[in-house]
């Protein structure tokens, strides 16, 4: 993956309940659940953060400590919400 800025498909109802988000797919008929941290993830995606970026806000807003690799986690988020058709190709 590159250093991109993804963005979200249109079409994609979005509810938040506590610290999850809902995602509604209406072209693929799935509901799909998200964390809080892919929370965080989902609403970065607005074309305008890279995933270094991402990686930044979550490290500001969570307890992580330095040795985790939450840039791996972002990329892989990242690609989860790809291949399950919420982002738009990147």
């Amino acid at each position: 993956m590159n250093e991109s800025k993804p963005i979200r498909k249109p079409g994609i109802l979005s509810k938040d309940i506590g610290n999850e988000r809902l995602l509604y797919s209406v072209e693929g008929k799935e509901i799909h659940t998200l964390n809080s941290t892919a929370k965080l993830i989902w609403e970065l995606c607005d074309g305008e953060h890279s995933s270094a970026e991402m990686e930044q806000a979550i490290r500001a807003r969570f307890a992580v400590n330095e040795q985790q690799d939450v840039i791996g986690d972002v990329r892989r988020t990242l690609e989860t919400l790809w291949s399950k058709g919420l982002l738009e190709p990147f």
